[in-house]
């Protein structure tokens, strides 16, 4: 499946002349978008170390990469606009007398994290045909067609809301709390029950039921709603993430679950979906998970896809493991865990006893609730 994001940004390379500064040694500027942080670098006079360098030289391009991106198409195209007139008009030319610099490539490559594009036009042409206002203007654009190997289920929402006259028109108004780590979350019940069957179970008695009138004065039909406090302890943060994507259908963005979208929320939210049992949830936390694989986090999220049953991304944790020195990087920051055992080795044949170990726990049986209850933390 993949899935596209990108931004254009305009760059103004000075060209000296009048009240204009001389062209500088490089102009740079950042491309950021989602989780993604590049940096276009623009030499006017030529890279350093490339051919034909200094003063009277080329415009240079390079693009440079901030990020740990993994497993996408990267798209980038630099275009130099020209006048329309060689008399210093502010017309602009057609396109097809632009300077340009664009390619396709995988990334991440082997090697550098810099892409060059070297002598894209002369110093002189800068001067002569770009230049506007002792300005020349050069706008790049930057697509990242990102390849995530785990699926997405379809949504399920409509059909789990289907013949609700309050998630047609409104929720309506909450008739049932959640009271989970210091925090009482107000619900509908139905829009939850239709959700996840776990809920609905929990809502009908499952866990400890209180009354609001516990603490304080309340309003009447305050007093009247029913506080479930779930078997299992949650953070705040985690369970009300569940909730947005109960009530949304999608994972939280920013800051609205009152705190910044982390991988350790991630891996919290995908152990609250195995709890739930919302399959497509726990699909989307684990692509998550694997958008932000590295090996300073393979070690937690492989216990976690262990622990809590996401076969598809145990198995791509694995493959990590298994390129280059990912393996030996990874046992060197702390050790590698699947749910019962740390794994301790110098060596290939550990990484095999764990794709054994993936392999044969992929075929066994679920572990109970009281058992990631007592796990997860």
């Amino acid at each position: 499946m993949q899935d596209s994001v990108g931004k254009f940004v305009e760059i103004s390379i000075p060209c000296g002349g009048a009240g204009v500064p001389a062209a500088a040694d490089v102009v740079s500027k950042e491309i950021a978008f989602d989780d993604h942080a590049w940096t276009v670098h623009c030499y006017p006079r030529g890279a350093p170390g490339e051919a034909g360098a200094g003063p009277g030289g080329h415009l240079s391009i390079h693009l440079v990469n901030h990020t740990n991106a993994r497993n996408a198409k990267v798209l980038f195209q630099a275009i130099v606009l020209c006048r329309a007139a060689r008399d210093g008009g502010g017309g602009v030319a057609p396109a097809g007398d632009n300077y340009h610099a664009s390619s396709v490539f995988e990334y991440p490559p082997e090697g550098s994290r810099r892409f060059p594009w070297p002598q894209v036009a002369t110093a002189r042409d800068l001067r002569e045909r770009c230049a506007v206002g002792g300005y020349a203007t050069v706008v790049c654009g930057l697509a990242v067609l990102r390849h995530n190997p785990i699926p997405a289920l379809p949504s399920t929402f409509a059909a789990d809301v289907a013949g609700l006259l309050e998630a047609r028109k409104k929720f309506g108004d909450p008739d049932a709390s959640f009271a989970v780590g210091g925090k009482t979350f107000d619900v509908v019940r139905k829009v939850v029950a239709a959700r996840s069957p776990a809920l609905r179970a929990e809502l009908e008695g499952g866990a400890t039921v209180v009354e609001e009138e516990e603490e304080g004065e309340v309003s009447s039909t305050a007093a009247a709603m029913p506080v479930v406090r779930p078997e299992h302890e949650f953070k705040a943060s985690t369970f009300c993430a569940l909730l947005l994507y109960v009530y949304c259908d999608r994972l939280p963005r920013g800051t609205e679950v009152g705190c910044p979208v982390t991988t350790d929320l991630v891996r919290d939210l995908l152990a609250a979906a195995d709890w739930y049992a919302l399959d497509r949830l726990k699909l989307l936390c684990a692509r998550k998970l694997w958008d932000d694989l590295s090996v300073a986090t393979v070690s937690k999220t492989l216990w976690y896809a262990d622990r809590y049953r996401c076969p598809e991304l145990k198995s791509l944790c694995i493959d990590f493991l298994a390129v280059g020195d990912n393996f030996k990087n990874a046992l060197r920051r702390g050790g590698l865990r699947l749910a019962d055992e740390e794994l301790a080795g110098d060596g290939p044949r550990d990484l095999d006893e764990l794709r054994r170990r993936s392999s044969c726990s992929s075929s066994s049986g679920s572990v109970s609730n009281k058992r990631k209850a007592q796990d997860y933390k």
